[in-house]
């Protein structure tokens, strides 16, 4: 688990009932629109939680160079309680420079969903979501995939 979001989930009192389970997220792009005319994108991903009305980042993705496909060998450990609602956001940039901030970013676009919908994709596909369902994979949008 990242200190950054154990940090942040001890500070804000994120949770107050004991972890269930630990679920292992890993983060895949299909057919991202290139929209720099002479590159393609270096997509990075950044996974926030709702916490108190506010988003805050927990973790974020390496940068992929020049890739429309991107797969993300960052794994992101988040734990899972069940009496709680734990909100997702995804959200995805093309960084345009060396420091991998968001300043100077293109926003690319974003998801978000619960924690409870990654953990049960049938649950949130069969309801929400028309996309094809792959054993242990949850298709967010038609760009984005959530490995468990």
């Amino acid at each position: 688990m990242s200190d950054i979001y154990e940090a942040a989930a001890n500070s804000l009192g994120l949770f107050s009932s004991s972890c269930l389970t630990k679920i292992e997220l890993r983060l895949t792009c299909k057919n991202l629109s290139d929209r720099d005319a002479l590159s393609k994108p270096d997509p990075c991903f950044i996974l926030k939680m709702k916490s108190h009305g506010q988003w805050m980042e927990v973790d974020r993705t390496e940068v992929i160079r020049s890739s429309v496909n991107p797969t993300y060998s960052k794994v992101f450990t988040l734990d899972f309680y069940f009496e709680e609602v734990q909100r997702l956001r995804f959200e995805l940039y093309d960084i345009n420079s060396s420091y991998n901030g968001t300043k100077e970013a293109d926003f690319l676009g974003s998801v978000e969903c619960t924690l409870g919908q990654v953990r049960c994709p049938l649950c949130f596909l069969s309801s929400c979501c028309p996309a094809v369902l792959r054993p242990h994979c949850l298709h967010l949008s038609p760009h984005l995939c959530v490995f468990q």
